[in-house]
């Protein structure tokens, strides 16, 4: 592989661009970082993986899977922890790994950069103070308490995950700075100088810092990238994340709007005249600058058009927030030139702001399709749109059904492993993911670690989930997508906005206004969507926020591990 040498021109910081209307955003619950705003690099490694898919597989542990097929599971010399009546590992989790055994005859030791026989040097990352990321979370939870959660999660990990003999060796590392420049000689730093086997999480603002650690050979999991499928392709095995990419949800996308909307009346817009005619689809997206999804864009054309789709305007803007009123005006004036019916967002959640309130401004009375992107799915951001537009707004969604913040996967863990809650108790969702994939990873990967048995290890975990409180999660090729899946999540839920209900948001906050999951949130793989009509603003079986979750879904139950804090307390 050949590392960048080409230094690009700095560009102004994150919250110079963002100006004083950064303040909206503390209200977000879930949100670790917004999509990048910054130029892609021209110089992105073209020489795509550094092995095939599945060449390490030799190198791999036995799973359950493996031995079960071959009826030796009773004979296999498991891991501490398997549970023989489940085969998987004995968490309380829904994704609990399988239980592994080692297979003869291969190693460990000094396996690759960052890994010895003892330990596993990794990078945690901590945004630069001027990256929005940094001020938006330190408004959600302190640093201080959001770093002792990280690092009680990691062990938690380490303690019920296998890790073959070795620790984690974790090094924080603060980022200097958010543009690219900054952010590219991070990466460098982290790579040569620390020289991590991976990084937890990246800037906020920008994609570099993940793409130069890719072309040095440094797993990057996390990093806060909204970006193409291609680019986790051509950067692979070295990036990885947890929600879908955009040619990823834009299948689910795709069956929804085919089957369940086109062709019929735009039933759900905010006047009478425009629910009489039939549908009429305008697209508004969030594009880079230069570009990056044209390829999106030509594909997007070319099958929806075999399948009897065409959008009459296809428009685009920047996250440039000074600059958002004026284009949302603009976007709007077209969208209702074209005599658009039906909008469908693809985007940041702050553009609706200024969308929705330009369209009432304009006496333009349309249909809103959220897509799911970054966060336009929650509570949180629903309640800051204009409600006389998003009381039309409906679509769909990869996050999971709601339940009490105390009952989520991440929060759960924590309390049966230590007692207690976390002291993160706002951040702890979005600190556990990356975590998460990266301990699997491991796991999975057996003794001879790499980033290549890393993937090939993920990518042998068996698809997970598919409830509505629990998402599908699964890497690889398992049928969902064209290409080697590198995020977790799979499928979606159809959701609509109901301007009436009154609860908690996702950060616990009462007020008006609920996102609702339609079907009491089933969910649906690619190809799965039923072509009937949209089950949106149906009240009967929606829900807005489960009490508990329900038990068909309940993750097994155990007692704290020996040695964890919770077994130590009385009654433990």
């Amino acid at each position: 592989m050949t590392p960048r040498t080409a230094t690009p021109p700095p560009r102004a910081s994150a919250i110079a661009r963002f100006g004083p209307l950064a303040v909206i955003l503390v209200a977000i619950a879930l949100v670790a970082v917004l999509a990048s705003t910054g130029r892609e690099d021209e110089s992105v490694r073209a020489d795509g993986p550094s092995s095939e898919v599945g060449s390490s597989t030799s190198m791999l542990p036995i799973t359950w899977a493996e031995a079960d097929k071959a009826g030796t599971t009773e004979s296999t010399a498991w891991t501490n922890g398997c549970d023989r009546e489940t085969g998987r590992m004995s968490l309380p989790s829904n994704y609990a790994p399988p239980c592994v055994a080692p297979r003869a005859g291969v190693e460990g030791g000094a396996t690759y950069q960052g890994v010895t026989a003892d330990t596993i040097k990794v990078v945690a990352y901590e945004a630069a103070d001027d990256d929005l990321s940094a001020s938006l979370q330190s408004t959600l939870d302190p640093p201080e308490l959001a770093r002792e959660t990280r690092q009680k999660l990691l062990d938690m990990y380490q303690a019920t995950f296998e890790t073959w003999g070795r620790k984690l060796e974790v090094v924080p590392f603060k980022g200097t700075g958010s543009d690219e420049t900054a952010s590219r000689a991070d990466a460098v730093k982290v790579a040569t100088e620390i020289k991590a086997f991976a990084s937890i999480g990246g800037p906020g603002q920008e994609s570099a810092y993940a793409e130069e650690l890719a072309s040095r050979g440094v797993v990057c999991i996390g990093c806060g990238l909204s970006i193409p499928d291609s680019k986790f392709q051509e950067n692979a095995p070295y990036l990885w994340g947890n929600l879908q990419t955009p040619e990823q949800y834009l299948l689910n996308l795709g069956d929804y709007i085919v089957g369940r909307l086109l062709g019929r009346k735009a039933s759900f817009a905010g006047d009478e005249a425009t629910r009489k005619r039939d549908r009429v689809f305008g697209v508004v997206h969030f594009e880079q600058d230069p570009p990056v999804f044209g390829g999106t864009e030509e594909m997007v054309a070319e099958r929806g058009a075999a399948r009897g789709y065409k959008s009459v305007v296809n428009l685009t803007y920047q996250l440039v927030i000074p600059e958002l009123g004026e284009k949302a005006r603009a976007l709007v004036s077209r969208l209702k030139e074209a005599k658009v019916t039906t909008v469908i967002f693809l985007g940041d959640p702050i553009m609706p702001i200024y969308l929705t309130k330009a369209a009432t401004d304009q006496d333009y009375h349309p249909e809103w399709v959220i897509t799911g992107t970054v966060l336009t799915d929650t509570t949180v951001f629903g309640r800051q749109y204009d409600q006389t537009q998003w009381a039309h707004a409906f679509g769909i969604s990869s996050l999971p059904t709601r339940v009490p913040q105390d009952q989520g996967e991440a929060w759960r863990l924590h309390e049966w492993y230590y007692g207690e809650e976390p002291v993160a108790k706002k951040l702890i969702a979005v600190i556990n993911e990356p975590i998460r994939i990266l301990m699997l990873g491991i796991h999975m990967a057996g003794p001879h670690l790499t980033p290549e048995t890393f993937r090939d290890g993920l990518f042998a975990y068996p698809p997970t989930g598919h409830l509505p409180t629990s998402p599908q999660l699964s890497f690889g090729d398992h049928g969902y997508f064209e290409q080697p899946d590198y995020l977790a999540v799979d499928d979606m839920v159809e959701i609509w906005w109901d301007a009436e209900a009154e609860g908690p948001d996702e950060q616990g906050n009462e007020g008006k206004g609920m996102m609702r999951y339609a079907n009491e949130g089933k969910r649906y793989l690619p190809g799965e969507m039923p072509e009937t009509d949209s089950d949106a603003f149906t009240e009967e079986g929606s829900v807005t926020l489960l009490p508990e979750i329900p038990e068909d879904e309940r993750p097994p139950s155990y007692p704290p591990p020996p040695g964890s804090p919770a077994a130590a307390k009385p009654g433990g």
